[in-house]
């Protein structure tokens, strides 16, 4: 089959941006950004504004690396975890504002979003430490450790303290706010931004795997609102179709986006994948039948884009049919939407979102192009937490296990 045409192509907000905003910084700086579209009152800003306005956000988002950053031997989150029990470490602004909006983020989600994971990941082989080997084949861990881990991986261990100091209750207690950092930067930058120009901005603003869609779309196709791509996950067994794109949310404006996906960080091992995404109940990678989860908050909610982010991960760490519950919800109280694809390659769209599969959105934007769709949608009704794995999901899981060597 026939990939999108280039002006379809065009249209597409990627998922996923892993850019850095200056050549300079990329050893001494991991996060990155990109800010691809900035119009002021509905005109594009000058050159040299945008440089302007993305040195700025660079230097905004380095300076929360530097208090947040986990392998960051100066870090807040490093003296956290190296502290002794009760001993009480005095942290930045930002350190301290993550960590009050991760304690409602927890309570909120039944303990399926912490940060305290450290101890964990680590053990599973998915910290800083093991880069360049996060996809090698590897048997789980003893039950003991994974239960020594979780011991030491309450959140509830984490006391915030009027003065803006940090303690625990346990030394052996780390954190990591790699889930929901990437998001906190986006509505940094985007406050930045709008502080910048004013209220009357639209941009495409992306830290990483988390967008903030401020305003509305400029350009062509304008009418459409910002489209965001869900990026097919399982991308490597269907490339002969051009199956980059698996599903694509349309209409969105002055958002925030997140998605979440078991390819990132993953290995598979005895047929099964094993993800970075870590149920806080088990103690292991998540494995409720989800391979993808995006999900949009509108920019009306406070931390939006922190949100939007932690939101994405704790529907992995979930019962499917409680995830979806969990979802409905949130759409509910918030007006969020989400799109979550499962291992039975279904999907399920929730709340305040239109998602459309391949066929559709070829049809809307470019009705000449010949397209496959990928994913089944289904209906929240008929969702069942035992998910039965595809045919093709199990062709994926032993190409992944072939090309690792396995």
């Amino acid at each position: 089959m026939c990939r999108m045409s280039r002006a379809a192509a065009c249209l597409v907000l990627a998922a996923v941006f892993f850019l850095t905003a200056c050549a300079a910084s990329q050893a001494e700086y991991y996060v990155g950004f990109s800010l691809s579209s900035l119009y002021v009152g509905g005109e594009a800003v000058s050159a040299r504004e945008r440089a302007a306005a993305s040195s700025a956000i660079a230097d905004l988002l380095h300076e929360i690396e530097s208090q947040i950053g986990a392998d960051r031997e100066d870090s807040d989150v490093a003296r956290i975890n190296a502290a002794d029990a009760g001993e009480r470490i005095a942290v930045g602004e930002h350190t301290y504002a993550i960590l009050t909006l991760c304690k409602e983020l927890f309570e909120e989600t039944g303990g399926a979003f912490s940060p305290a994971l450290y101890n964990l990941s680590e053990l599973w082989g998915f910290t800083p430490d093991f880069e360049g080997q996060y996809s090698v084949p590897r048997a789980e861990p003893p039950a003991d450790q994974i239960a020594a881990a979780v011991a030491l991986s309450d959140f509830d261990d984490i006391i915030l303290h009027e003065d803006g100091t940090v303690s625990k209750r346990q030394a052996g207690v780390r954190i990591d706010l790699g889930g929901v950092a990437k998001g906190y930067m986006s509505d940094a930058a985007a406050q930045l931004l709008a502080e910048r120009f004013g209220d009357s901005v639209d941009a495409i603003l992306s830290v990483m795997s988390n967008s903030v869609l401020m305003g509305h779309k400029r350009g062509s196709n304008a009418s459409l609102g910002y489209t965001a791509t869900i990026e097919n996950p399982r991308a490597v067994v269907t490339a002969g179709s051009g199956a980059s794109q698996g599903l694509f949310v349309i209409g969105l404006s002055d958002a925030a986006v997140s998605t979440s996906a078991d390819t990132y960080r993953s290995y598979v091992y005895d047929g099964r994948i094993y993800s970075h995404i870590i149920d806080p109940a088990t103690g292991k990678p998540s494995a409720n039948g989800v391979i993808s989860i995006m999900v949009t908050v509108p920019r009306t909610a406070s931390n939006a884009g922190a949100r939007a982010d932690a939101y994405s991960t704790a529907g992995f760490c979930m019962p499917l049919t409680d995830a979806l519950a969990f979802y409905a919800s949130l759409a509910e109280e918030r007006g969020i939407g989400a799109v979550v694809i499962t291992a039975d390659w279904s999907y399920y769209v929730v709340g305040d979102c239109t998602a459309l599969n391949r066929t559709e959105y070829a049809a809307l934007v470019s009705p000449d192009t010949v397209i496959e769709d990928i994913f089944e949608r289904a209906e929240i009704a008929d969702a069942r937490d035992e998910v039965v794995v595809d045919a093709r999901e199990e062709e994926y899981i032993r190409f992944v296990a072939e090309r690792s060597g396995e």
